[in-house]
């Protein structure tokens, strides 16, 4: 006889209809698609909107530095809740909050186009609208790859999470070719048709998506798990993809004005380069997911040490690049650095921890990017005020010893 006192189980393999896993994953994999459509929409127009509207690289880099941080604090909260709340009530959350956050970042952009805002307040109008967008949105990615950990098995977990990956890499090669072609009209185009974009995925996970089959039984006084950045079990698994996703940040938040400067582009011819550069890097990214981490089954570590070899290529292309080619060739070999190295991070983290863990996991592991966005954008932009050249003679400062402490830690595992 049940306990009237005991709180309502949150979910169960009853509470919602149930649907072929290939539907699940589908719905799962078309949120973190728009929403990595949106991210890399506003990563490679930023810079070419910040100069239209009178702002300094080093302020554009601020501005995605500030809201990065706030990510990184937010998905650790959200992924640990998603434990308690249900997966899918916070991926809707996440999803609601980047919708309308977009609404309001392009709307203060048009403002400034219209010299309704300007100078220092736009700026900081900016930032706070940013910022409170990312401290929303945070919840999508984590809840979403610790669903996957709940419907897929040990063995099965590393090529779930590719899959994430995968969608992800999907989305940032349509964001750059929709953005290459809506930049034509306007560049705040774009962005208004992510917005569209994520509403829809909004309503699919809302109207089709059951809660996850995990039953989640939990007081509602009882803490969710919190799992350290630290902690000896997958620590150096995080820390690799730290440093990692610093340096490519480096590279993206640059990306505008890099192509503008060199080729001496107008901004909305920029726009489309850097468009078409940032969709085949994705669609690199997309290949080494697709191919090498689920059909080939590569090991973490091999992932890895190959993923931060080809980010280290791309870096040294990027830095001695004066022409197209060395641009575009550079700017693939990142993307296919991170579509290595990310899932093998991921993924061998995942199996280090137990059921109950995965949710708080999961906001670690999805922070890494906008942990490394923290420092990235504004070391980036720092550089950049410099020297062209600098930003990606840097990230072998980053990125040659992290290779070194990569190779290491294998071996000792290997013992």
């Amino acid at each position: 006889m049940s306990n009237p006192s005991s709180p309502p189980v949150t979910s169960s393999p009853t509470s919602a209809p149930i649907l072929p896993e290939r539907l699940v994953y589908s719905l799962l994999l078309a949120a973190i698609a728009t929403m990595a459509m949106g991210q890399t929409l506003v990563f490679s127009l930023l810079p070419l909107l910040g100069r239209a509207v009178g702002l300094r690289e080093l302020q554009i880099g601020i501005i995605i530095t500030a809201s990065s941080a706030v990510y990184a604090v937010a998905t650790r909260a959200w992924g640990r809740h998603s434990d308690r709340l249900g997966r899918k009530y916070v991926i809707l959350i996440g999803l609601t909050g980047y919708t309308v956050g977009t609404l309001v970042f392009t709307s203060l952009f048009w403002l400034g186009f219209e010299q309704l805002l300007r100078g220092t307040f736009l700026w900081l109008a900016l930032i706070l609208a940013r910022c409170l967008q990312s401290s929303v949105m945070a919840g999508t990615m984590p809840a979403s790859n610790a669903y996957v950990s709940d419907i897929t098995s040990l063995e099965n977990r590393t090529t779930g999470i590719a899959r994430l990956g995968a969608a992800n890499s999907t989305g940032t090669i349509i964001g750059p070719a929709m953005g290459g072609m809506l930049a034509g009209i306007s560049l705040l185009a774009p962005l208004y048709f992510a917005a569209f974009m994520t509403f829809s995925s909004l309503l699919l996970i809302w109207i089709f998506l059951p809660e996850s089959p995990r039953p989640l039984v939990q007081p509602h006084h009882a803490s969710p798990a919190r799992l350290r950045f630290i902690d000896k079990r997958y620590g150096h698994f995080l820390l690799i993809a730290m440093v990692m996703f610093t340096a490519f940040s480096m590279v993206i938040q640059t990306l505008g004005f890099y192509f503008q400067d060199t080729l001496q582009l107008s901004s909305q011819l920029a726009a489309k380069k850097v468009g078409f550069a940032l969709m085949l890097s994705a669609g690199l990214s997309l290949l080494a997911q697709g191919l090498l981490v689920q059909h080939l089954r590569w090991p973490a570590w091999r992932l890895i040490h190959t993923g931060l070899f080809f980010l280290i290529a791309g870096s040294v292309l990027l830095a001695v690049g004066g022409t197209a080619f060395f641009l575009f060739a550079g700017v693939a070999c990142c993307g296919l650095g991170i579509g290595l190295s990310y899932p093998g991070c991921v993924a061998a983290a995942s199996l280090t921890v137990g059921a109950d863990e995965q949710g708080a996991l999961a906001g670690l592991t999805t922070a890494l990017p906008a942990i490394g966005s923290i420092i990235g954008p504004v070391l980036g932009t720092g550089l950049y005020e410099i020297s062209p050249h600098w930003p990606y003679a840097g990230n072998l400062f980053l990125l040659l010893p992290v290779f070194v402490y990569a190779l290491r830690q294998a071996r000792l595992h290997r013992r």
